[in-house]
């Protein structure tokens, strides 16, 4: 633009009466552009809607080769990623076909301006009205204006895609944040946390995933809960930290609605074991200094021993990215030691033993003992092994909480967890007895004992 502005003034100080051309020149180019510009939008908001899907379908094929090669569904995919990446194909050709338009058209319009400015300075040369060199000079103010203008022209006919891109990403700014902070940004020591007549229900769903949930959680106590696939076990523990917020009832922190304080107070509190276990491309120190950011090195290994990880020479030991150097078992194993390392009030388990073998299960719950002392654990599974010597047991059935209990009344009164027992007996023998009294399942904790070597 300073270019062209520049040239302006220029050519109007050589004071013929030749500028009427490039103003004509100029009208003549916006047409072109309006034009492109009107035909363009529509194409450019299809082509990243197009660019979307082609990620998408890249991302899900690439984390699903597995099960893709299981299926025999090569071909199905193949298919189905040409089939979106010939519709982006198609579109981009349509709108670099009438961008092309653009250069010829500038170009003509630059020459044709050339020829009507050699030709009437030519005439008023012969008249004596201009000298020749003017005439020169003019032509290059007229023809850097020109070029200024074209390569703002350049610019302008982007225009539209910035505007469909910075649509899309203005709706990512303007979302509204659902999860605030609260006023309250301390709390007192030895917390409690209590669920009060809670539901919840996901966004665009009709049906409440949590129904009427009532329990407390405090210092020295060992809550767990069991139930079937989709009765909302995770969903609980989500609540806790505010990774989502209740739609009904309230969760109370030292008898204050958990929405009143800040987040970070209410997190630092808070240590969280996901479902699937969550590690960061890196080091062994790095990963576990995630929960604790001061932490020594043998404070390192002390929570890496309580895991029981024996796994690792050095905490210099890298971590490739998703972990995919460490099994499944030892991903969990090395979560739990972050999680141990943050010394929190509260630990919230997420099935996170699933993929830990009987012995080494029984090992990291005897370790555990020794947090219980200071903090709360709750503690979700599937296993009954995992979970039957916790002080309350809360039974959950499609988001209801059917019963709560030890162990030894739930195996008695509780239909549900006496069934889940029983489908578990055969795997579970190793540490489960039968009474002859009451024929009811009784943990054996001297399997635990032995196999935590006796601590």
């Amino acid at each position: 633009p300073i270019l062209g502005i520049g040239s302006i003034l220029k050519a109007m100080e050589l004071g013929t009466n030749l500028l009427w051309i490039i103003g004509v020149t100029f009208a003549a180019a916006i047409i072109p552009f309006i034009i492109i510009f009107i035909r363009t939008v529509p194409y450019f908001k299809v082509m990243q809607e197009l660019t979307d899907k082609i990620n998408q379908i890249s991302r899900e094929i690439l984390l699903v080769i597995p099960v893709i090669k299981a299926f025999v569904r090569q071909e199905y995919e193949e298919e189905r990623f040409r089939d979106t990446n010939e519709d982006f194909r198609s579109v981009n050709l349509k709108v670099f076909r009438i961008l092309l338009v653009l250069l010829p058209a500038m170009t003509l319009l630059l020459n044709l301006m050339i020829v009507l400015i050699l030709y009437f300075g030519a005439y008023d040369a012969i008249q004596g009205k201009i000298l020749t060199g003017t005439i020169i000079a003019f032509i290059q103010y007229a023809t850097q204006i020109v070029m200024a203008f074209l390569m703002m022209g350049g610019f302008l006919v982007m225009i539209p895609r910035i505007l469909v891109s910075g649509r899309r990403v203005a709706e990512v700014i303007n979302t509204e944040i659902t999860i605030s902070d609260g006023p309250i940004d301390k709390i007192e020591d030895n917390p409690t946390i209590e669920f009060k007549d809670v539901v919840y229900t996901y966004p665009g769903s009709v049906k409440e995933t949590l129904k009427e949930i009532n329990f407390k959680l405090e210092k020295g106590k060992t809550t767990a809960i069991i139930g079937g696939t989709g009765s909302g076990k995770s969903t609980i523990l989500n609540l806790i930290p505010r990774l989502q917020d209740v739609t009904g009832g309230e969760i109370l922190v030292n008898g204050n609605n958990i929405k009143d304080y800040k987040l970070t107070t209410l997190r630092e509190r808070i240590s969280y074991a996901p479902q699937k276990a969550i590690l960061f491309e890196g080091t062994i120190r790095s990963n576990m200094l995630i929960g604790k950011e001061d932490a020594s090195d043998d404070e390192i290994r002390k929570a890496l021993d309580m895991a029981e990880v024996d796994f690792i020479e050095s905490l210099e030991d890298g971590v490739s990215q998703g972990a995919s150097n460490y099994s499944g078992g030892q991903k969990q194993r090395l979560q739990l030691a972050r999680s141990i390392l943050a010394e929190r009030d509260f630990y919230l388990f997420d099935d996170c033993f699933s993929a830990l073998d009987m012995n080494t299960e029984a090992k990291v719950k005897e370790n555990l003992k020794s947090l219980k002392e200071n903090s709360s654990m709750l503690i979700v599974s599937q296993r009954i092994s995992t979970i039957m010597d916790a002080d309350e047991i809360i039974v959950l059935d499609e988001g209801e909480i059917i019963d709560k209990g030890t162990h030894d009344y739930l195996n008695e009164n509780c239909t549900i967890y006496r069934e889940i027992v029983s489908s578990q007996i055969d795997r579970s023998k190793d540490f489960l007895y039968e009474d002859e009294e009451s024929s009811n399942y009784i943990l054996d904790t001297s399997y635990i004992k032995k196999s935590a070597g006796g601590k």
